[in-house]
């Protein structure tokens, strides 16, 4: 079962990674290289646009410019309505955690909600979370930890198969991710222009224009509490490229929503696909009737990967909703 979420954020620092030494509050994926978890990577027309091509891996300096309107190669302006308040908001965000050192990932979001409503801040991007079966991320981690105990072995045979292996099944999530990305874009690319707020003969007088979309993604392998959980945050910038005029405009997160279903739908039949094909896993109806997992990972094995739905805690890892 894929699950696909969304939510709007505030925070452009939450997602970096690679940082050197550094280390903040809600830092999960400001360090996430540093655990072993992949770069970001850009996708979308929009960022193809100010010369960010597909696939090509997230550095601080380009990704803060362009998420706040400015042009990562002139310098200048994008040809649009900037956000406003982020320096303002960074600092009350920032005096906030220093005060909450602890607080954990729900608290966290409550914080940042709380700085952008001082701030009077709108949202400057949306999270489209995509979140795999449980099965798939403990079959995932069961490969890494076959390679880290070669490695502990001294078996460098060993290890190179079992990290090749893991590194395959990365490639097959993110390929997986990619086309559901591409159909977002397709189908959900688009920008209000004009006036929607009152109808003429029945008609909003306003329009909507194709829009070409900025994205990061970030493939990530654990949860907080350091449990296999393969998911992808595809962080959409809240301003796209208007294909008509070169304008930026805000993008309708609306269409993006209606996408949701089709791009889980995507994910589930290539994963599942690609994970036959390579490894030739076959697959079992899941108990509540929801989706399939992988056969052959017991119940049991499944339980003791998900200590959060087993307490009670709610399942939100950088994302509003359940988990797959």
């Amino acid at each position: 079962m894929t699950v696909v979420t969304p939510r709007s954020g505030f925070d452009l620092e939450y997602y970096l990674n690679r940082i050197a030494g550094e280390k903040t509050g809600g830092g999960y994926y400001m360090n996430a290289a540093q655990q072993g978890e992949p770069d970001g990577r850009w996708f979308g027309r929009g960022a193809e646009a100010v010369g960010l091509r597909d696939g090509q891996v997230v550095r601080r300096e380009p990704y803060l410019t362009v998420y706040n309107m400015i042009d990562p190669q002139t310098g200048e302006q994008l040809p649009g309505r900037a956000p406003g308040n982020y320096a303002k908001f960074a600092d009350i965000l920032k005096r906030k955690l220093a005060a909450e050192p602890h607080a954990v990932h729900e608290r966290y979001l409550q914080l940042e909600r709380e700085a952008a409503q001082e701030t009077r801040r709108s949202p400057v991007y949306t999270d489209v979370t995509v979140a795999h079966n449980k099965s798939v991320s403990v079959l995932h981690a069961s490969f890494r930890e076959q390679a880290r105990r070669a490695r502990l072995a001294g078996d460098a045979k060993g290890e190179a198969l079992w990290r090749g292996r893991e590194e395959r099944v990365q490639e097959i999530l993110q390929d997986a991710n990619h086309a559901a990305l591409e159909r977002m874009q397709e189908q959900a690319g688009f920008t209000r222009t004009g006036y929607h707020g009152n109808r003429v003969d029945g008609m909003e007088p306003g329009r909507w224009a194709r829009a070409h979309l900025v994205v990061t993604t970030w493939l990530q392998g654990t949860n907080r509490d350091g449990e296999p959980h393969d998911h992808s945050h595809n962080v959409i910038a809240r301003m796209a490229l208007t294909e008509s005029d070169g304008v930026w405009r805000a993008v309708d997160t609306m269409a993006l929503r209606q996408q949701l279903g089709a791009m889980a739908a995507i994910v589930d039949a290539r994963v599942q696909s690609a994970l036959t094909r390579e490894f030739g896993v076959s697959w079992v109806a899941r108990g509540d009737g929801r989706g399939h997992e992988i056969a052959g990972i017991a119940q049991e094995t499944l339980d003791a990967y998900s200590t959060r739905r087993m307490s009670g805690v709610p399942r939100c890892d950088g994302h509003a909703g359940p988990r797959g």
